[in-house]
């Protein structure tokens, strides 16, 4: 599972990578909701010769997070999508050196109604993050295609650029949060196997 969402994790990042300015028109309480289209289809060919097609729906949202407590640096990333779960890792400090990461995984969105509102266990240490998410109006359409373990990946649709006032809190300490990327998307995944895969 985590694979997985490793992997559509890097799809979708890769479409801020490219350039392609993030701002958009789905919106955190739409990421939320679940898609009205088909979730995942596969297209039969004409020919035994024609690669099949499967396309995907997704739609989520990424949120990659920095802030400071005191002298120790924080990190936080969300990341939702509709087909294949939700998930939060934290880290305080520099996990090279002592620091410490923490993880967690659910089907339910973290986000509900513009509300962000999540306990992650690190080590026995308590962290909440809490606050809102929402939407700037700003569309941006996006088309990315690359190649990931044997297929061709296209992926098409829209991303929204979104505002965010987002606390973490440990111990005594209530981090403020500055999130960079912070968008949703509404993609349509198109996968082609290459190479006789």
């Amino acid at each position: 599972m985590r694979r997985n969402i490793t992997r559509h994790f890097i799809v979708v990042s890769s479409l801020l990578v490219a350039g392609l300015g993030i701002a958009g028109a789905a919106t955190a309480d739409d990421a939320a909701k679940p898609a009205q289209r088909p979730i995942s289809t596969a297209l039969a060919s004409d020919s035994a010769d024609q690669p099949k097609v499967n396309v995907e729906y997704q739609r989520g949202i990424v949120l990659e997070g920095t802030g400071l407590a005191g002298d120790l640096p924080v990190a936080v990333t969300v990341y939702e999508n509709s087909l294949y779960g939700n998930s939060i890792q934290v880290v305080l400090g520099d996990p090279d050196d002592g620091g410490q990461i923490g993880y967690v995984e659910q089907t339910a969105p973290f986000v509900v109604d513009g509300v962000l509102n999540a306990t992650i266990d690190l080590d026995g240490r308590t962290v909440e993050l809490t606050g809102t998410v929402e939407k700037t109006g700003r569309t941006t359409k996006v088309i990315e295609p690359i190649q990931d373990a044997g297929e061709q990946v296209v992926s098409k649709g829209t991303q929204t650029q979104l505002s965010t006032d987002v606390r973490l809190s440990f111990d005594e300490n209530s981090v403020a949060l500055e999130f960079a990327p912070a968008f949703a998307y509404d993609l349509e995944v198109r996968k082609v196997a290459l190479y006789g895969n």
